[in-house]
């Protein structure tokens, strides 16, 4: 009995402290949930009062920039910047000189104006400042080789008519070197693309693929794409295109072309009239490859006469050839090493004259345009020509007469080459006919 007395007393002692240790939780549970609740009461305060700072803070911020100095505020522009040997003024314009470019800069202007009142930064007292810039002398001369004024001085004119429009307006002679009113574009975009003052940059460049390369950065959602608007004159090209996608766009239709100058070839004289186009205008569909064809002759390095002579004077075949990636591909050529080393030595033949079909310096030309070539001979001198490296692999232009294939190939070991990294080994597994007239592709099965 006393055992079972003994017993029923230890589990009466467990009881106690299983019952005093449930107490102990319980207590401590509460405690526990009590903290909580403070800080969370604390971290809503925290909250409150963050809230309540910030906006104090943007409230502060906002009545700061009403009472901004007014000076500041009086600086506000929107900057204009044309390429006009890219996006070029329309012929009316052009050719009425000095009235024209009167009209020209005024037509601009209010365009711009009409455009800029859509910005949601715009203020009345926003200031347009319009720069374009051109190869001055070449442009008058393209001009009038498309028979759009009777003489270069028109242009000039022109000119004198654009800066006099208003004093914020400038058509500025670039200067005849390579490249010269890219350089100037560029240097002003970027001086004034983070410029507080500058409210939008308008940017008329649509029909030089060189600029995708620069504007690619711009291109991106990041605020700064949100500043600049891309004029389209002619078609962007397409490298171009696919970086003019991260900006808005408008067209000035009461100012500039929307396609590029064209130049009708000249007309041949009596003696060429019969003269028969080259294999590059006749061929170039039947056979595209990336194999570049050279003969070697045993015949001295000297100029000579063939019985069937050669003479581009038409216009060159409106195709070019492409890869499935859009690359431009260039036609074999059929060349003489011989006259290739004669024509570096000797001759400065016009690369307009004979590969283009035109050279809109006429007479006034530095090069040469009295040889006339065998069809082997001019396609000699267009290899020559295509050692000259373009500024894209995605080249458009059916007359453009650069190389855009490294003609090294594989074996090139230049480690600065001039030909881009993309322009050595294209991919041609797939190529197709591309006409830039009306952006259509067609595929070509290469030959066997």
């Amino acid at each position: 009995m006393a055992s079972f007395k003994t017993r029923v007393e230890q589990l009466l002692r467990e009881d106690a402290a299983r019952s005093a240790l449930l107490e102990e939780m319980l207590a401590e549970l509460e405690s526990l949930t009590s903290q909580h609740d403070a800080v969370k009461r604390e971290l809503a305060m925290s909250q409150d009062t963050a809230r309540t700072y910030y906006e104090k803070m943007v409230q502060a911020q906002t009545e700061a920039s009403k009472r901004s100095d007014p000076a500041l505020e009086g600086d506000r522009f929107v900057l204009v910047l044309v390429d006009a040997d890219s996006v070029p003024f329309l012929d009316d314009l052009v050719a009425k000189g000095k009235s024209g470019g009167d009209d020209a800069g005024k037509h601009l202007r209010i365009a711009v104006e009409a455009y800029h009142r859509s910005n949601p930064n715009y203020h009345p007292d926003d200031r347009i400042i319009i720069r374009a810039f051109a190869n001055t002398l070449g442009s008058g001369r393209t001009y009038k080789a498309a028979r759009v004024i009777p003489d270069e001085t028109v242009f000039n004119e022109f000119v004198a008519g654009f800066n006099r429009s208003h004093p914020l307006s400038e058509l500025i002679n670039a200067g005849n070197h390579k490249e010269a009113a890219d350089a100037k574009m560029k240097a002003n975009f970027e001086l004034f693309c983070r410029n507080r003052h500058c409210q939008h940059i308008l940017f008329a460049g649509s029909a030089d693929s060189g600029y995708a390369g620069f504007l690619g950065p711009y291109s991106s959602p990041n605020g700064v794409n949100e500043k600049i608007t891309l004029i389209e004159g002619p078609p962007f090209p397409f490298d171009l295109k696919r970086v003019a996608r991260g900006f808005q766009h408008t067209t000035f239709p009461t100012v500039f072309r929307s396609s590029k100058i064209h130049v009708s070839p000249s007309t041949p004289s009596a003696t060429m009239r019969t003269k028969r186009a080259g294999p590059e205008l006749t061929s170039n569909r039947e056979r595209p490859t990336l194999v570049v064809a050279g003969t070697g002759s045993n015949t001295p390095s000297t100029p000579r006469q063939s019985a069937t002579p050669f003479l581009s004077l038409v216009a060159p075949a409106p195709l070019v050839y492409q890869n499935k990636f859009g690359q431009r591909i260039d036609p074999p050529l059929n060349i003489d090493k011989d006259y290739l080393q004669f024509l570096y030595q000797h001759l400065k033949l016009c690369n307009n004259f004979y590969l283009k079909g035109y050279c809109p310096y006429g007479s006034n030309c530095e090069f040469d345009h009295s040889k006339a070539l065998t069809s082997v001979e001019l396609d000699t001198f267009r290899y020559k020509a295509r050692t000259s490296s373009c500024r894209t692999s995605f080249c458009q232009d059916p007359t453009c007469c650069l190389g855009h294939t490294c003609p090294r190939g594989e074996n090139c070991t230049i480690s600065m080459c001039k030909f881009a990294p993309e322009m050595h080994n294209p991919d041609v597994s797939d190529l197709y006919q591309f006409d830039p007239a009306t952006n259509q592709r067609q595929h070509i099965t290469m030959p066997v």
